[in-house]
């Protein structure tokens, strides 16, 4: 896969789960009717689902997509709170920052099995020190970052601020994750073109 189709897999990535929060959160700034505005992130939601199926991709990313903001829906609903349309992805989003360092403790970098799983090259760059290292650096980074939005968006949540949230969400968040995307990849192309002594023990991993 080339540079350009990776990187614009990674933007569409980051667009299509910010279109529900688009729709729910655009909805509710204009009519402060809850209802309304859930019925818009569900609509949302429903179309990314679709498309990603019209794309030939497998169906988990696009039901599960729809599952967590039919989840959020429904918790809002019933609690009649419109920050709980942002709660289940900020649990889960928090988790993750929370595992991040016991997985980086275990060398087992998330970035590193991301990229064995997209690449088709399983674990084999955990035979290579310099690799291994390069993912457990760039796993820092991300995690840094992606901590520090997961404090904000708990910040704004304990406040009550849903428009906060979405804004947020919106405005910050999806840039960065855009510029994440971009400096990963760069990452990844500097490891995999980098020479390793260590290559020709690459056809098991450790």
């Amino acid at each position: 896969m080339s540079d350009l189709a990776t990187l614009r897999k990674a933007g569409l990535h980051v667009a299509e789960t910010a279109a529900p929060v688009l729709g729910f959160t655009l909805v509710y700034a204009a009519t402060s009717r809850l209802p309304l505005a859930l019925s818009a992130g569900l609509c949302m939601a429903a179309l990314v689902a679709v498309y990603r199926l019209r794309q030939a991709r497998t169906v988990w990313p696009a039901v599960g997509g729809f599952g967590l903001t039919a989840g959020a829906a429904a918790i809002t609903a019933l609690s009649g709170d419109a920050t709980n349309f942002f709660l289940p992805v900020l649990i889960l989003r928090a988790t993750v920052v929370l595992v991040t360092p016991l997985m980086l403790l275990l060398r087992w970098p998330p970035i590193g099995l991301a990229a064995g799983v997209l690449t088709g090259r399983g674990l084999t760059w955990r035979r290579c020190p310099m690799r291994l290292r390069g993912y457990v650096v760039a796993n820092l980074v991300w995690v840094a970052a992606e901590g520090a939005l997961v404090a904000n968006q708990a910040r704004l949540y304990l406040a009550d601020r849903a428009l906060a949230m979405g804004a947020f969400k919106l405005l910050v968040e999806v840039p960065v994750h855009v510029l994440l995307a971009v400096v990963m990849w760069a990452v990844y192309r500097r490891i995999t073109q980098s020479p390793c002594d260590c290559a020709q023990h690459e056809g098991v991993a450790r």
